[in-house]
């Protein structure tokens, strides 16, 4: 199936914009130049292949090709030819509010600009077959430069209202004859390239949203689709001990029970010998609830902000055989996840990282330290930033900017939703269980889980047109199912991002070498045919060819141990004090970094 996209000389920008994105999506596209004609109906029948396929109609190029008029013929065909209608770009214009009349055989009679700015999206509650998690939602305000609103006739009670504002749809679709037409109300579609920015959003939802729900919905499993949802708690810094600072293990189990949600303690490795072994027991025995992940090493100020690999390097290998060490004391084991300390990094950290064979890394901050790089919306819509040395940073939130549409957005795009915090928002725990109630709400599917578990499920897949399950992988290792009875062709693939330097990377098959891969400068791909009712776990490796220090120095290890002991005063007990807490900030601003 082909998205068709009709065009004059050369395709408008509009037009060029939905094909991106269609393409970002996975979708197969396809220009049509379109020529004068005498009989517009036979040009189009001669000139679009016959392959089922959805017409992309931008009323700006019918109405350069048609003139002021669409014929009755013109209409029949495209009603009769194609599955699917895709028309956007409507604006307050007397051709497209006949262009749209025309389609819908008077159903909906115009293209109206909204009333006001104080206006909200509201995402009809039985969508979810086209908006997936935003159904039901409402969240603002709109956009009044590029917002309109459908005017459906006194008979439009088949127009289905998808994304109404002001209880006008902006989005809506319809059924005629045999095929369904997608009607969007709004001047732009975002360039799936541009930055995206720290906007809110309701900024540029109606520019991108609803665009990528008509092609997810026309297409279906054709086009690129996110695995399982995943969620995390991740609370930076604590020690495993009963209490540390405002946080209780026990409490925290008991509110995780009561509100369905599971946490993973961003643990420093320089605290390995010093957990408590009734801690490391409710963690055993707690497993589904309770994991750890890497955050820093010593957690000195912007250590993976470093750019001497030899550095980074040796601080790796120690904060491996740190929890090495603690998994052997305690039985608690430590996902190869980084959050960095701080949330500064370096491209540098990435690469190191990545040839140590970590999963991922998982940061606030979107770029490296000293960075001004902003994400492309290209970027932020898939499930991990790879433009970093190709290793995989998939990013998080805190609990007040983990709303409702943040959270859709997540799901939609494959994005596991994973939140921030440190033992004080344990202060008010109220906070914390809001946030993990919104998500249950939103995502009803979503799984709780450890971040090895989350960054592996968060993958895209389609299905090709040969019938082959691709599937886009974003951490160096995933598991791929078969429920069916029948064999199962998978080709998982590693992207890179930008240029790549060396093709270091082998494919594990579970465990043992895979033969079956192919790697070049775009990225690793290996195809597996999977027995009815089976599972396979593939993982891609690296080599660590980077040279290494032979220690980190003891003035470095002075001034961990100086660091650690006073975050542990600050967080134990002038936390509880604001005023005496403001002060050993300060303190700790002037010692030495």
């Amino acid at each position: 199936m082909k998205l068709i996209v009709p065009y004059i000389g050369k395709l408008k920008d509009l037009d060029a914009r939905i094909v991106k994105l269609a393409e970002f999506l996975g979708i197969s596209c396809a220009s049509v130049a379109l020529a004068p004609a005498i009989d517009h109906a036979d040009f189009l029948k001669k000139s679009v292949p016959d392959e089922c396929s959805c017409f992309a109609a931008n009323p700006a190029v019918l109405k350069d090709w048609l003139g002021s008029h669409i014929s009755d013929e013109l209409v029949a065909f495209l009603l009769s030819r194609f599955t699917h209608l895709l028309v956007y770009g409507l604006r307050g214009d007397a051709f497209d509010a006949e262009l749209i009349s025309a389609l819908s055989k008077g159903r909906v009679k115009s293209v109206e600009p909204i009333d006001g700015e104080n206006s909200v999206y509201t995402i009809a509650e039985d969508s979810k077959d086209v908006c997936e998690a935003f159904a039901g939602l409402s969240f603002g305000p709109v956009n009044p430069v590029n917002d309109h609103v459908l005017s459906p006739s006194n008979d439009g009670h088949c127009v289905r209202s998808i994304i109404s504002i002001a209880g006008r749809p902006m989005m809506a679709s319809l059924k005629s004859d045999q095929c369904t037409i997608w009607l969007l109300a709004g001047a732009d579609v975002v360039d799936i390239d541009a930055e995206a920015g720290d906007e809110p959003l309701s900024k540029y939802f109606s520019r991108f949203l609803p665009h990528a729900m008509a092609l997810r919905a026309i297409f279906g499993e054709e086009s690129w689709r996110p695995g399982e949802q995943h969620a995390s708690v991740i609370i930076d810094d604590p020690l495993l001990q009963s209490s540390y600072g405002f946080l209780n293990f026990e409490s925290l189990l008991g509110l995780m029970k009561e509100h369905n949600f599971s946490t993973t303690i961003a643990f420093i490795p320089y605290n390995y010998r010093r957990s408590a072994t009734k801690i490391a027991r409710l963690f055993r025995d707690n497993c589904d609830r309770f994991s750890l992940c890497f955050h820093g090493n010593d957690h000195m100020d912007a250590e993976f902000a470093s750019d001497d690999t030899a550095r980074l390097n040796t601080m790796l290998q120690i904060a491996e055989r740190r929890m090495n060490l603690h998994k052997q004391i305690t039985g608690v084991g430590c996902d190869r996840v980084m959050v960095f300390p701080q949330g500064k990094f370096s491209v540098p950290a990435m690469a190191v990282l990545k040839s140590r064979n970590f999963l991922a890394a998982v940061n606030t901050v979107p770029k490296p330290r000293n960075s001004d790089a902003r994400l492309s919306f290209a970027e932020i819509a898939q499930p991990a930033v790879l433009r970093y040395g190709s290793f995989p940073l998939f990013l998080r939130k805190d609990c007040l900017h983990t709303q409702s549409a943040d959270i859709a957005f997540n799901c939609f795009f494959g994005r596991p939703v994973l939140i921030v915090e440190h033992h004080d928002i344990l202060r008010n725990s109220q906070i914390l269980a809001d946030a993990a109630t919104r998500i249950n709400m939103v995502a009803s599917a979503i799984r709780w889980s450890n971040l090895a578990t989350a960054v592996s499920g968060s993958l895209l897949a389609r299905r090709t047109s040969e019938g082959v399950h691709q599937i886009r992988a974003y951490s160096g290792t995933v598991r791929v199912h078969n429920d069916s009875g029948a064999v199962k062709r998978c080709s998982v693939e590693w992207n890179w991002s930008g240029k790549q330097e060396s093709l270091d990377g082998h494919v594990l098959e579970d465990g043992m070498p895979s033969t079956s891969y192919v790697a070049d400068s775009a990225g690793t791909q290996v195809l597996v045919d999977l027995p009815p009712h089976s599972s396979r776990t593939l993982s891609l490796t690296h080599q660590n060819l980077y040279g290494s220090l032979k220690s980190i120095g003891m003035r470095q290890s002075a001034r961990a141990f100086l660091r650690r002991r006073l975050s542990e005063v600050r967080d134990n007990y002038l936390s509880k004090s604001p005023r005496v807490l403001a002060a050993a900030k300060t303190l700790q601003q002037r010692l030495p970094h």
